[in-house]
């Protein structure tokens, strides 16, 4: 038995050996193929053999889950892969600027830039829009929406100074003229710093406010609630003043005459008046207007606008 294999070096008779000597050498051959193939014994059913370590006739048996591929390469959003052993891949989420997995979501509200639309999302957004007014409805600025027996419908922005009133069977709106003395807009401004005025020249009383007509035909009547004083220190002296209105640096109602008057005797005298004037203007502009008032003395005394009774003007823009 000095004959080796030259590839696993099992021992092989010589041919010198005796042939008494066969079984003998036989069964060392025999034994050492048995122990060499030990590990072909046979697996279990739909198993494949596979390399188990370098060494030579080391092999296992291992379920066939290895097919023919000898390996799984990946790109993005895919991950992992491999070319041994179990692979196993995933996907990355998505996002706006890298595909990848993304989560349903039902939701009408969300402001998520990662979730997707259900189905049952969208058919509630297209109920929604469905419901909604369509924009076309409206095609001019100023044009108001109104429902009429069974839609919304668009009634056209109306001309300058017309007014919205109901139709004569009551059942839609529509643009109309004012009727005559109609009040388009009021404003008032209230004023109580005290002020002074020692001349006879007029000069403001702070007591202004601005309006913008609405309709170059339309008026504007003025309601002035003017509070003056006069604390004269000069015994023996007349009392006197005058009130008017401006419309911007123009006079638009004057008195001519004394808003009050007093005689005052030998004595020092402290005076106090309320005036009223009313004026119905005609600006003639849908430009801004200002109105004010303005006082002067019949003498040298001094008036003022007091401040502990507060003076009020009111402007009403009303229709011819």
């Amino acid at each position: 038995m000095t004959n080796p294999t030259s590839n696993f070096g099992w021992q092989m008779p010589t041919s010198t050996d005796l042939v008494t000597d066969l079984p003998a050498d036989f069964e060392v051959f025999g034994q050492a193929v048995d122990t060499d193939f030990v590990d072909l014994l046979g697996g279990a059913n739909g198993y494949i053999l596979s390399k188990a370590s370098a060494t030579d006739l080391d092999f296992a048996w291992i379920p066939n889950d290895q097919g023919d591929i000898t390996a799984v390469n990946v790109t993005s959003p895919i991950t992992g892969g491999g070319s041994a052993g179990a692979v196993t891949i995933g996907i990355n989420a998505a996002t706006t600027s890298v595909v990848g997995a993304v989560q349903l979501s039902d939701s009408t509200s969300t402001t998520s830039s990662v979730l997707a639309s259900t189905p049952t999302a969208t058919k509630a957004a297209y109920d929604l829009a469905d419901g909604a007014i369509a924009k076309s409805t409206v095609t001019t600025a100023g044009d108001i929406i109104y429902r009429n027996a069974t839609v919304p419908v668009r009634l056209g922005i109306g001309t300058a100074g017309q007014i919205l009133k109901v139709n004569s069977g009551a059942t839609a709106p529509e643009w109309g003229a004012a009727s005559s003395g109609a009040v388009v807009q009021v404003k008032q401004a209230v004023f109580s710093t005290a002020t002074t005025n020692a001349t006879t020249t007029y000069a403001d009383t702070g007591l202004t406010l601005s309006i913008t007509p609405t309709s170059a035909s339309n008026k504007i009547l003025v309601f002035v609630q003017q509070f003056q004083r006069n604390a004269n220190t000069a015994a023996a002296y007349e009392t006197a003043a005058f009130l008017r209105i401006m419309r911007d640096a123009t006079a638009i109602y004057n008195s001519n005459n004394f808003n009050w008057y007093a005689k005052q005797g030998d004595e020092n005298g402290d005076f106090r008046f309320n005036t009223t004037l009313v004026y119905l203007d005609s600006p003639a502009t849908t430009s801004a207007v200002t109105y004010k008032t303005q006082q002067k003395m019949y003498a040298t005394q001094i008036t003022a606008q007091d401040s502990s009774t507060p003076s009020t003007i009111t402007l009403m823009e009303v229709t011819p």
